[in-house]
Order: structure tokens, then C-alpha cells, then sequence
């Protein structure tokens, strides 16, 4: 029986499509899948470190330029031609692709234009309803009927969460009607909680996300620890890139590790400082750690996933020009964590019936 070659493609955003692409991606091999790797930039490079055997290709990114300051939103909106575009363009290689690699099915982690006829495709998404700011609330409902049409281009949507109230994207997945063809896969870490590790750093700093705003938070963060006598790893999010940063001796800098090396480091940390995006969420809750959020100034899901978790006293939130280190490690005793739901094995039986279609 031929093994079925299904394309894992995420989005180029930040880290977090990518990470939490590799439990799925482990378990398409479980399932004696041939996994292709299909990215850009940053994303790719961790995957391919991740999966060093695999086969890849470059699939070109959206190029979407971030502000220093200001809203996200206002960022993004003169950049919807060229994100159109993008669309388009990942579309139009989809088919090239598929005809090259002679692939069986693909899977698109939140990239619009990975959807053919000729095979089947998942669309991998948390942010059904997308949530917008103030000044274009009005706007909402129109985006999310946009949303729900891309999504509908697939054959089978994907949410990484549960289905029930106890769940971890809140109204990001549980507020709108879902296309027909959607599955809650449960939650996505490639981490687990490890027992039998020494805390050995007071804080585990995880730096993550789109430039220039990665940039601004270590400097916040470097600045904050420097005259802190708190032993401290700081995870830079920057694959490839072995600059040094300069640091005072309580301080380790590195600019990335692996899934195994930063589980083991998530462990042996008794805090951890990071953004609040989705898939930092999902690897806090299958640790158990406690942890302060820190929101991408502007973008609305992480600033609403930071205020939904520290209303419901699991993580500690500040925004990003208020965060005062010293503040938020008075109150994160106040705060518990979160535990994940008991696992389903839900992830397992979904790619099982995708795999069946292929």
C-alpha cells in the first residue's frame, strides 16, 4: 500500500503556526504518512530542525510589515491587496505543487489560498470569529462571513480546541456558526508535563511573534532584568540567527531550541514571561506552568486571550507598555495556570478520517 504524501503547510505569522503544526505532523507519521514541509523564513527553518528527514519545499509568504507602535489593525488594512494577492499566488503553487510532489493532501495552517479540487484539504484555524478594534466593531460580522467562505473552499476545517465550555480560544472559535465540515481536534502542544526536573531558572522568557515588536519586548524585558538578581533563560524565537546578545551573568540568551530542549527548559523553569498568542496557550496549558502574558501591542486576539485568562485568574497579563516585571511577579501567586480538559485522542481519529479521503 503506497504511503499517502500530504503537504503541512502554516502560515508565516510568528512561530506559532508552525509549533503547533508539529504534533499533527507527528502524527501523520504515526500514521505512516510521507510528510512534506511547506513554509517560509522562520517558520520553515524551525520545522526543518524539527523534522531534519523530511522533505520541504517554499511556499512564499504574505510579507506583512509590522508597525513599532500603533494599532495592528490600521498596519494591516493597507496591506489587504497585497495579502488578495498572496492569496492567489499560494493557490496557483498549490496546483504546481501538487502535480510535482504527487501529493495526496494538504494541510494549511491559517494560509488562505492552500485549497484544490483534486485533493483533499484541511483548513487548520482557532480564529473563526476575528476579533476587530473598536473603531471597526462594526466590521466584524462582515469579516467573519468572509472568514466562513474561505473556510468553506476546504474539505475539512480544523480548530484546535474543544468543543465544550472548557475550552481555550473562548469567542475566537465558540462565538459564530462553524462551516458543516469543522472538528474540534482538541488542544496542540508539542510539549507534555515532565516530572523529575530541578527548577534551576527563577524566570524561562520565550520571545516570539513578528518584528519590530519581538524586538521592542527584549529590550523591555533585558532592561527590566539587568539590576534583578533572577536567574533567567531567554528563548529569542530566531532560528539561524547565532548573534550573541550581551547579557549580565544572571542572564542566558539563546536564540532558539528544539521542541525536546525547550520543554525540558519549561520544566526546570519556575516561571515563564512570553506573548499570548494561541499556540503559547496550548503549550502553557500541557505544562501546567504559571505564567505572564505579554499581548502583541495592537493585535486584538492576543490582547483578548491575555484578558480572558488573567479575568479567570490562570495567567497574569499586562500589556506590553505597562508590564512592570517586578509588579507581575507580586501578583502571579494569585494567578493558577491552566490544566487541560482529559485528552480524547481526538487529534488521532481526525487524521485517521483525513488520511481515509486522501
Amino acid at each position: 500500500m503506497n504511503r499517502k504524501r500530504i503537504l503541512v503547510a502554516p502560515l508565516d505569522w510568528g512561530l506559532g503556526h508552525a509549533t503547533r503544526c508539529i504534533p499533527v505532523i507527528r502524527e501523520l507519521q504515526k500514521q505512516n504518512a510521507e510528510v512534506i514541509i511547506g513554509s517560509n523564513g522562520r517558520p520553515l527553518k524551525i520545522l526543518q530542525q524539527e523534522f531534519p528527514e523530511l522533505e520541504s519545499c517554499v511556499i512564499d509568504g504574505y510579507d506583512i510589515r509590522y508597525r513599532r507602535s500603533g494599532s495592528f489593525a490600521m498596519a494591516i488594512i493597507p496591506q489587504i491587496p497585497k495579502l488578495i494577492n498572496s492569496g492567489f499566488a499560494e493557490h496557483k503553487k498549490l496546483k504546481q505543487l501538487i502535480k510535482e510532489l504527487k501529493l495526496d493532501g494538504v494541510i494549511s495552517d491559517n494560509r488562505f489560498g492552500l485549497f484544490n479540487h483534486n485533493v483533499p484539504c484541511v483548513f487548520m484555524t482557532h480564529q473563526v470569529g476575528i476579533i476587530m478594534p473598536s473603531v471597526f466593531k462594526w466590521a466584524e460580522r462582515f469579516i467573519y462571513k468572509l472568514n466562513y467562505r474561505i473556510m468553506n473552499k476546504y474539505d475539512c476545517c480544523w480548530v484546535p480546541d474543544y468543543a465544550d465550555n472548557e475550552n481555550l480560544s473562548g469567542i475566537l472559535s465558540h462565538k459564530y456558526p462553524l462551516p458543516p465540515q469543522t472538528t474540534f481536534i482538541g488542544s496542540l502542544s508539542r510539549f507534555k508535563k515532565l516530572e523529575g526536573f530541578e527548577i534551576i531558572n527563577d524566570l524561562l522568557v520565550i520571545l516570539s511573534g513578528p518584528e519590530p515588536q519581538r524586538t521592542v519586548l527584549e529590550e523591555k524585558l533585558l532592561q527590566q532584568l539587568s539590576d534583578m538578581n533572577l536567574q533567567t533563560l531567554i528563548v529569542r524565537g530566531i532560528p539561524g540567527n547565532e548573534t550573541e546578545l550581551k547579557t549580565p551573568n544572571h542572564i542566558k540568551a539563546i536564540s532558539h531550541l528544539n521542541a525536546d530542549e525547550l520543554n525540558k527548559a519549561i520544566m526546570q523553569s519556575k516561571y515563564v514571561v512570553s506573548r499570548s498568542g494561541y499556540s503559547t496557550i496550548m503549550d502553557l496549558a500541557a505544562t501546567g506552568k504559571k505564567a505572564m502574558l505579554i499581548p502583541t501591542p495592537g493585535q486584538t486576539e492576543q490582547e483578548y486571550l491575555g484578558d480572558y485568562f488573567h479575568s479567570q485568574k490562570f495567567f497574569y497579563c499586562a500589556s506590553q507598555s505597562s508590564f512592570s516585571l517586578r509588579n507581575a511577579l507580586n501578583e502571579i501567586e494569585n494567578f493558577s495556570g491552566f490544566q487541560l480538559p482529559n485528552s480524547n485522542n481526538q487529534l488521532e481519529k481526525t487524521v485517521q478520517n483525513f488520511l481515509e479521503k486522501c
